[in-house]
C-alpha cells in the first residue's frame, strides 16, 4: 500500500514549530509502537518566515506576540520556559545545517539542538559558529560543516523549499500537509495521532 507522505513545515525561531515537533515525536513513538505495519514517512521541510532580506525583528514585536502567548502558555504545560534572544534571527543558515544533518541521518537530533539554543537558551542560530558548535556536539565533522555553511551549498534547496510551500498555499507554521489534507498550527497528541492515523 502506498502511504502519501507527512510533511511539516517550520522554522527554527518558531516556538509553535518547537513544541510541535515535541508533540509529533511522542506521537510517532506510540504509532511506531503499536500494531502500525507500515512506517509513516515524515519529511520535514524549512519554512523561513523572515527570509532576507526581510528586516530583523525582536522577540517581543508585537506582530508576533499571539503567537508568543500561545506558546509560552503551552510551554508551561510541557515544564518549559522559553528565554529566546532579543533579537529574532534569519533562519536560513540553520536550515541549510538540517540539509546537510540529514546526509547523515541526524536531522532530528540537530533540529531539536538547534531549536532549544535560540528558543530555551537565547543563543543565536543565525551564527556559523554556533551551528558548527551545535553540530560538532551532534557528531557531524566540523571542518566539513563549516565549509558546507560557509559557501552556502544548501541556500538554494531552502529558498525552493519556501517557493514550494507558498504556492501550495503555506503561509506561516507549523503546518502539516498530507495529501491534500492539511493541519495548520500547534496541536496536542490527540489531534495529530487522528491526522497521521488516518
Amino acid at each position: 500500500m502506498n502511504i502519501e507522505p507527512v510533511h511539516v513545515y517550520f522554522d527554527l525561531t518558531d516556538p509553535l514549530s518547537y513544541l510541535l515537533a515535541r508533540e509529533l515525536e511522542v506521537v510517532l513513538g506510540e504509532l511506531s509502537a503499536g500494531d502500525r505495519r507500515d512506517p509513516i514517512d515524515v519529511r520535514w521541510m524549512p519554512f523561513e518566515l523572515r527570509p532576507p532580506p526581510t528586516p530583523l525583528t525582536t522577540s517581543d514585536d508585537p506582530t508576533l506576540a499571539e503567537r508568543w502567548d500561545r506558546a509560552r502558555a503551552l510551554a508551561v504545560e510541557s515544564g518549559l520556559t522559553f528565554r529566546p534572544g532579543h533579537l529574532v534571527p534569519w533562519t536560513r543558515k540553520a536550515h541549510e545545517l538540517l540539509l546537510h544533518a540529514a546526509t547523515a541521518n541526524l536531522q532530528g537530533p540537530i533540529r531539536t539542538a538547534v531549536f532549544e539554543c535560540w528558543l530555551l537558551e537565547g543563543r543565536d542560530i543565525g551564527r556559523v559558529d554556533v551551528l558548527v558548535e551545535l553540530a560538532r556536539n551532534a557528531g557531524l565533522e566540523v571542518t566539513e560543516t563549516k565549509a558546507v555553511l560557509d559557501v552556502d551549498r544548501f541556500e538554494a534547496d531552502v529558498a525552493a523549499a519556501r517557493a514550494v510551500a507558498l504556492s501550495a498555499g503555506v503561509t506561516e507554521t507549523p503546518v502539516l500537509v498530507r495529501g491534500d489534507r492539511r493541519l495548520e498550527g500547534f496541536h496536542n497528541r490527540t489531534a495529530l495521532g487522528t491526522f497521521l492515523g488516518t
